[in-house]
């Protein structure tokens, strides 16, 4: 039976609104600068650098600011007032060969990165190690004992590396550069758009295509590359409020969806960092919610071509996750689950109306088989060949250095993942099982930074109230599914396993993180269930119940406030996190060193 349509309401619209700016607001503050040095100088194409300090003088250290490429290295020869000393520099044996293990390695891409001299000297030589094929550093800054900038005399020389020092605050943080896998995403992004060779290949483009919208908008800054994430991350409040209001035809709950899902911690940090695991769950949310859509309908009862639409949709959607990360394909299983359910359900009916053939039923009889097909085949086209095209056609910016075909480079672009991700073996420190990802046991520390006394940290996991809550609703959802039948809590349930159950099968080193599209279904699992222990009776026993969920949305809101600084990167004494926010000893929150 068809259900009834949910409506949106004027109220709606507000509270989803307030709901809205409100997190923008939140998830906007202190992204990163929307500044960043720029000029690029090359020891490889353009030379090497003699720097003249005007006199002697003691030089603690060096910084630089990397652009794309990665590990660059170099020979470092200071003068001591009567012969050049190697600081950093290539070894040649007697056999020819050139060891450059004993060079200066600049760092990380798009971050300032320092190195440690403590020498007395006027002049420094640099140059390109004898491994790098190219390099590109944007700015360098010399450094005292004191950390006060000393400015080479001759500074002008070399104006691409020293015509943005008031760039460099003298520190390296997540607001001035790249931190985790940004060092990736984000600088395959501005890879894509200068056309040069692709350092990320292990992932498919399309994320790094959308990280690169906010850069060409805003420019290769840490507001730029993180623009679009948060800004998909801001859109997945909508689309989770419009499922919940589709799913509920009631706003106060469609309300606690969104809030819950708005102030989970790994919604807000995964979403504010430049990597692309926003993008393939936003486009699974929108797949599922336009298949959900689609199961409300029946061919028999409405235009084809409506139901055609949100399968169009779904499909289209879901192509889009592809494109983005193979996790995407996980959700395409319960995608076709939920499809496959819905036409054994049309083929009931159809067997039902042959027992029984008058009135209405002989429509039926007369046009299952068409419908069907007709279905079946539109399902082709958007399910498989759509998908397919998005896929293929998203590898148009991708460059991978040679002159190969589209279709032979994404042919080779596919053996290149899966050989790396089938042969990945390496550990991490802060890698965790698939059945620790619930229970929140280890943390993923994106970031740590100092500032005099206080510390800094970035760690993605989940809101306590919503991911242990989320575990017993889980449990919920499978026993109304099998013991009542309920067709709402199986489409929940159907859709958290897709995305949760492939990672028991997955060897290699994994993340939290990667349980980020499994949140949105585990919010709607826990607003099921709040929804049906509120309806279970009616007057009083309703409105205390109602109550008690506000009480816990409340409470879920309070402690993303308590951890906000662990999940911005904001300062704050380390006694404060040891004291409130490390509840268990796995839990690496912030570097706690004086």
């Amino acid at each position: 039976m068809k259900e009834t349509r949910s409506i949106i309401t004027m109220t709606d619209l507000i509270a989803l609104g307030i709901i809205t700016v409100i997190y923008t607001v939140i998830a906007f503050t202190r992204l990163g600068y929307m500044h960043a040095p720029h000029t690029s100088y090359s020891f490889t194409e353009q030379g090497d650098v003699m720097l003249d300090l005007g006199e002697e003088k003691a030089v603690g250290g060096i910084w630089n600011y990397l652009g794309h490429q990665n590990n660059p290295k170099y020979n470092l020869w200071y003068w001591d007032g009567r012969e050049w000393i190697a600081v950093f520099c290539d070894a040649v044996y007697e056999d020819g060969t050139i060891d450059s293990s004993g060079c200066w390695d600049a760092g990380s891409v798009f971050c300032w990165n320092y190195c440690d001299l403590g020498i007395t000297a006027q002049y420094l030589y640099i140059s390109a190690s004898a491994d790098n094929y190219a390099d590109s550093i944007l700015e360098l800054v010399l450094t005292d004992s004191e950390g006060q900038t000393i400015t080479p005399i001759n500074s002008q020389q070399y104006e691409a590396l020293f015509d943005e020092q008031d760039e460099f605050e003298g520190r390296s943080s997540a607001m001035n550069g790249t931190y985790f896998d940004e060092i990736y995403h984000g600088r395959t992004a501005y890879e894509m758009i200068n056309h040069l060779v692709c350092c990320e290949n292990v992932h498919p483009p399309l994320g790094k295509e959308i990280i690169a919208i906010g850069v060409l908008l805003f420019g290769m800054n840490p507001f730029g590359w993180r623009f679009m994430g948060t800004l998909f991350g801001v859109l997945m409040i909508p689309v989770i409020y419009l499922f919940a209001k589709r799913f509920f035809k009631e706003t106060w709950i469609s309300v606690a969806a969104a809030l819950l899902f708005a102030f989970d911690f790994m919604h807000f940090v995964q979403t504010r960092i430049a990597t692309i695991d926003v993008f393939v769950t936003f486009f699974i949310m929108l797949a599922y919610y336009f298949m959900y859509c689609y199961l409300q309908t029946s061919f028999y009862e409405e235009k084809l071509s409506k139901t055609f639409v949100l399968l169009g949709l779904c499909g289209i959607a879901m192509g889009l996750s592809w494109a983005c990360k193979w996790t995407g394909i996980y959700a395409s299983i319960g995608l076709c689950i939920l499809f496959f359910a819905q036409m054994l359900k049309r083929y009931r009916e159809y067997r039902h109306a042959v027992l029984h053939a008058r009135g209405t039923k002989k429509y039926i009889c007369n046009n299952f088989k068409p419908l069907f097909w007709k279905t079946i085949g539109f399902c082709c086209v958007f399910f498989v060949a759509i998908p397919a095209a998005i896929y293929i056609l998203s590898y148009i910016p991708f460059v991978d250095g040679t002159d190969r075909s589209l279709l032979v480079k994404v042919i080779e672009a596919q053996k290149t993942m899966f050989g790396y991700h089938s042969a990945l073996e390496e550990g991490h420190p802060f890698g965790s099982t698939w059945y620790q990802w619930p229970i929140m046991y280890r943390p993923t520390w994106y970031y740590s930074g100092a500032i005099g006394d206080l510390r800094e940290g970035i760690s993605a996991f989940g809101n306590p109230l919503v991911w242990w809550v989320g575990i017993p609703a889980a449990v919920y959802m499978l026993h109304l599914s099998i013991r009542r039948k309920d067709k709402k809590a199986a489409f929940l349930f159907i859709g958290y396993l897709s995305q949760y159950a492939p990672w028991l099968l997955i060897k290699r080193v994994v993340f939290i993180y990667h349980y980020f599209p499994s949140v949105p279904f585990v919010v709607m699992m826990i607003t099921y269930t709040m929804y049906r222990l509120a309806n279970a009776k009616q007057g009083k026993w309703k409105k205390q119940m109602q109550t008690g969920i506000w009480l816990y949305v409340i409470l879920a809101i309070g402690l993303f406030a308590l951890f906000y600084p662990v999940l911005s990167g904001l300062p704050i004494h380390p006694e404060y996190a040891e004291k409130y926010l490390k509840w268990f000893d796995s839990w690496v929150l912030l570097d706690t060193w004086s």
